[in-house]
């Protein structure tokens, strides 16, 4: 059976895992994603994953030790189901405890052997084929990108604000939380507006891929089962959903990104002092400004105001935020349980909860 592996950011693969569990699709964790065999219908898949990154098809493992082996290995996957004649291929490569560490070599060899079976093209009109190579303990992993370009590119936002979260944090982030659009959700720093965004489509029904373009589809073996995904109709959206920030410019970001997801979200431009809860209790999701977001100013003072707000009068809310630092976390309160840790934007940050005081 074929295997595949979703790529996630380290410390976010048991979100992955329970996300592909609620799809009916059982997997394993490894070191940067969740690995799972089975024939699948690979669109209704791609377009349903919110969480990962990337979504792999594996075309040949085996142990190598030399270059020649590694080309070996390639060269005995079924590239002809995957590449056109005339498609490119680009091809990238990591190593880790593996004597094959010099990724420039390893790239080349594999791009030669792949060709050697599918072809080299004959011109520029064909597409080109992501082909990742990861080495660890001299255990070689061959696979091909189905999705092409990155999950993470919905298609729908286009205004940005300062440092954006990409779309599959938010959505892990939400699914971390438990939140199913079954209860109100509100982001106070919402920048560009990806979290209300990712979950007004999550509470409607939206797939996260609609109207996106995949890898996979120009492959000549592809399965009828991996054919166009037909969503069911959205849902209405039943719970508030609101993002605020006191940056104009943030507000109208998010205005844009979501007309083109086709949610409607109520957009407030607002200091957080001021911004009054859409219902007694619901879940806010948020990623306050730190690092660079911040600009020069303290980024102690907007956790301690999230935190002023959770004791106050949004004391029946729930949490969930990102922070680099516990020291950070704990202005917002005391109680905030860190998840896990990953990176975003090239910073180490927690993914931190707080409970409901109701």
């Amino acid at each position: 059976m074929p295997a595949f592996t979703a790529i996630t950011p380290p410390g976010l693969e048991p979100v992955t895992l329970r996300e592909l569990a609620a799809l009916g699709v059982e997997g394993r964790i490894e070191p940067g994603g969740v690995r799972f065999e089975g024939a699948l219908a690979l669109a209704g898949l791609a377009a349903r994953l919110r969480s990962p990154g990337r979504l792999l098809l594996e075309v040949a493992r085996g142990r190598t030790c030399t270059l020649e082996q590694l080309a070996a290995l390639v060269r005995g996957g079924d590239w002809r189901s995957l590449l056109r004649p005339g498609d490119g291929v680009e091809v990238s490569a990591t190593a880790r405890h593996s004597r094959l560490h010099l990724r420039d070599a390893v790239e080349r060899k594999v791009k030669h052997a792949v060709q050697d079976v599918a072809g080299r093209p004959r011109d520029r009109g064909g597409a080109t084929q992501r082909v990742q190579v990861r080495l660890v303990d001299d255990v070689a992993t061959v696979s091909v990108d189905a999705g092409g370009e990155l999950l993470h590119r919905r298609g729908w936002r286009l205004a940005t604000a300062k440092a954006p979260l990409r779309e599959n944090l938010a959505a892990a982030m939400l699914l971390a939380a438990g939140w199913e659009g079954d209860e109100a959700l509100l982001d106070p720093f919402c920048g560009a507006g990806t979290i209300p965004i990712e979950g007004a489509r999550l509470a409607m029904g939206l797939p996260p891929g609609e109207g996106r373009d995949y890898g996979f589809r120009t492959w000549p073996g592809l399965a009828s089962g991996a054919g166009p995904a037909r969503p069911a109709p959205p849902r209405a959206l039943a719970v508030p959903v609101v993002g605020a920030d006191r940056d104009p410019g943030a507000v109208r970001a998010s205005t844009e990104n979501a007309a083109r997801a086709r949610v409607a979200v109520d957009w407030r431009h607002v200091e957080l002092s001021a911004l009054e809860a859409p219902a007694p209790v619901g879940l806010v999701a948020t990623n306050p400004p730190y690092g660079h977001r911040v600009g020069g100013e303290d980024a102690g003072g907007a956790y301690a105001l999230l935190g002023r707000a959770l004791r106050g009068p949004w004391a029946g809310w729930r949490a969930i935020f990102l922070a680099p630092t516990a020291e950070l976390a704990r202005k917002v309160d005391r109680r905030a349980e860190r998840l896990t840790t990953f990176e975003n934007g090239g910073i180490p940050v927690g993914l931190w909860v707080v409970p409901g005081r109701g």
